[in-house]
């Protein structure tokens, strides 16, 4: 027995400081959570990337209509008869003498409008993608939220399961001390068992739900599947006052990045139809060209600079194929139209709905309080009675299990809170990031 001992310390002095390591860690509040996965976020880092893309061809079509370009050419032949030298023949060489080099500088002055229309439809794919990205953010952070307090309430359950099932135990091991003094049947030493059994049984589905719910909490910030974490148990449901939703409800068209993405998508249409216009009729070009070779041709100044004005007709212009896609232009405009109007629709839908959730879910949650306190009392009172005789183990299980069910309904409710409050912030528009 000497022998053993001590490695059955160690094992103890082992678990109890693993124990005490993990109390140590701070605990991971909701907000450092969604933070955490907003930046494990594939979908995130999709959209970011994304917005980057549609920001640089923005800068890209922007720096094409106000910039002027510089061309460099240089050319020289260096076997066979050469036009630079009044096509005389020679043999393999390369010298810089015989090279000729032009540098040249154009600036597009006006072109009917193409260039700018081009690059109010970038911005406005930039401005769409930027929306996106909103719209992305706030999707993952309200799944966060559903995930973050579905462990934490999947933890407080797990708790009270094992809570029940100390109290089982006791009351089993209480029900026979009775049973053996004659103060309690058979048939009560039997109930106390099967209860007691009861909340074993409950305890490994507690355990098993805590288990699904830690897998996709970790798979959200990259973590290992079962990796543990403390969170906070000291939630409290903060205000219940409800938010004024005509307020929101009014507010709604500036503040969801769903609408502001279809809205931005209606005027990418809009500069598209107006291309798609612009290509009915001949185009008017206004350039300024700067050119200089290091060998001037005979006859023309070097360098020389000129301001040309072109009149020309769409390529490839038949009329029919630019009043076609003229028509499409048109269609699209207005399907984008009514795009941003469903979605309009669709977001105040959502936010009504989402606040008549949390009104029902704050509700609950004073009814629940206010019904585990009751059922605590309760028990109290047949705790008492049991023990004194004027209660039976049917009694006493009833009493128990109302105040098991009072605190699960009370765990519950309080999730509804925080995960309806996040939905209602989502749908008015407002970041839980």
């Amino acid at each position: 027995m000497n022998q053993r001992k001590p490695p059955v310390l160690a094992a103890m002095l082992l678990l109890a400081c693993a124990a005490a390591s993990h109390a140590q860690e701070p605990a991971l509040t909701a907000p450092a959570y969604v933070t955490l996965a907003l930046a494990a976020s594939p979908d995130v880092r999709q959209a970011e990337e994304s917005f980057r893309g549609a920001d640089d061809a923005y800068k890209a079509q922007f720096a094409a209509m106000v910039l002027p370009t510089l061309s460099f050419t240089g050319l020289d032949y260096p076997y066979g008869d050469d036009p630079l030298l009044g096509y005389q023949h020679h043999r393999l060489r390369l010298r810089r003498s015989d090279m000729t080099a032009n540098t040249a500088v154009n600036w597009n002055l006006f072109n009917g409008f193409q260039d700018l229309l081009k690059t109010r439809s970038a911005a406005a794919s930039r401005d769409a993608a930027a929306r996106s990205l909103d719209a992305a953010r706030a999707d993952r952070a309200f799944a966060a939220v559903q995930v973050f307090y579905r462990l934490s309430s999947r933890e407080r359950l797990r708790e009270v399961a094992r809570e029940d099932l100390r109290a089982q135990a006791d009351q089993y091991r209480e029900t026979e001390d009775l049973y053996k003094h004659g103060l309690k049947s058979l048939s009560d030493l039997y109930k106390s068992e099967t209860e007691w059994r009861s909340s074993e049984i409950r305890l490994v589905s507690a355990e098993a739900d805590y288990k699904g719910s830690l897998q996709p909490f970790n798979e959200l910030i990259g973590r290992p599947p079962w990796e543990d974490h403390a969170l906070p148990d000291d939630l409290t449901p903060g205000t219940t006052d409800l938010p004024r939703i005509e307020e929101d409800a009014a507010r709604i068209a500036l503040r969801r990045a769903e609408i502001a993405r279809a809205q931005r998508d209606a005027d990418k249409a809009v500069e598209s139809e107006r291309q798609s216009l612009l290509g009915l009729f001949p185009s008017l070009a206004l350039n300024a060209a700067w050119n200089r070779q290091d060998k001037a041709t005979s006859g023309i100044p070097n360098p020389n600079s000129q301001v040309g004005l072109t009149l020309s007709l769409p390529l490839g212009f038949n009329a029919v194929t630019q009043g076609y896609n003229y028509a499409a232009a048109r269609a699209e405009k207005r399907r984008a139209r009514a795009a941003a109007d469903a979605a309009l629709r669709a977001a105040r839908q959502e936010l009504y709905a989402a606040w008549v959730d949390l009104e029902r879910a704050s509700l609950t949650y004073g009814l629940a309080a206010r019904q585990e306190e009751i059922a605590s009392r309760g028990l109290e009172i047949v705790e008492t009675q049991y023990r004194q005789g004027s209660a039976d183990a049917l009694r006493m299980a009833q009493a128990r299990s109302d105040f098991l069910s009072a605190r699960v309904q009370r765990a519950t409710a309080l999730q509804n809170i925080f995960v309806n409050r996040a939905a209602y912030r989502r749908a008015a528009g407002v970041p839980i990031w």
